[in-house]
């Protein structure tokens, strides 16, 4: 059984989704901090005038560097209004919006009061959208070792699952003690993703890395599903 380890994402880039798809279960950090240059709480999205950008849902900055993800609360109870407006206004004539709108509109006006609750439904969505259906555990839910450092947290909840198997994102090569999980019995492998370029309406030059709604609503859920498997189903490098 193969596990990854990720932080919640509003709608997810292909890249996550790519190492979510390629993996049996996906354990979500609900229980570290959010960062502000992550992608926890915004993705990127591009505009009538081919311009990338931003849609952040904003919570409650009071004391939030000092409280777990899952219980940081949303801001504006608006969100979603400006949200629905930005895809409505920029992706409407796009090829699959009339396919993909409904499967996510009812997202922006649901009256959600945590920010991990609007994350996840995002991620739900996407993952149903492209017909991953990987397991879904939440670190919160887990029983492991809280003192542990934070450098040993993935090893940690890896182990408290009992894992034997670990797909990882090449992002940690650069910071990751590969042989401790060797020493623990877990097979390490890093994900391995290259970005597929598709017609993107508001662009003359392809622009990566935006949210999967892009992507679903240029080519729709067929060709996104077929992209996607063939990419999952390239073989890790270890």
């Amino acid at each position: 059984m193969i596990y990854s380890i990720h932080q919640p994402c509003y709608f997810p880039w292909l890249g996550l989704l790519t190492k979510v798809a390629g993996s049996d279960a996906l354990i979500i950090l609900d229980d570290v901090q959010l960062s502000d240059s992550a992608y926890q709480h915004r993705n990127l999205f591009l505009s009538n005038d081919g311009k990338v950008k931003y849609l952040t849902v904003p919570f409650v900055k009071q004391n939030y560097q000092h409280i777990p993800f899952r219980e940081i609360r949303i801001a504006d109870p608006q969100w979603g209004i400006s949200h629905r407006n930005f895809i409505t206004n920029n992706y409407k004539k796009h090829p699959y919006f009339n396919q993909i709108f409904p499967e996510i509109a009812s997202l922006f006006s649901e009256p959600f009061q945590f920010l991990i609750d609007v994350v996840m439904q995002s991620m739900v969505i996407s993952m149903r959208l492209l017909a991953i259906d990987t397991d879904i555990r939440m670190q919160s839910q887990l029983t492991y070792d809280h003192a542990a450092k934070k450098d040993q947290l993935v090893l940690t909840l890896l182990k408290s699952v009992g894992a034997q198997h670990y797909l990882s994102g090449s992002g940690a090569k650069i910071y990751q003690d590969d042989a401790l999980f060797a020493q623990n019995g877990i097979q390490l492998d890093y994900a391995r993703f290259t970005h597929p370029v598709y017609r993107q309406r508001h662009s003359a030059e392809f622009i990566p890395g935006l949210s999967c709604l892009d992507m679903l609503f240029n080519i729709g859920i067929d060709n996104a599903r077929s992209i996607l498997e063939k990419r999952h189903n390239a073989v890790p490098a270890s």
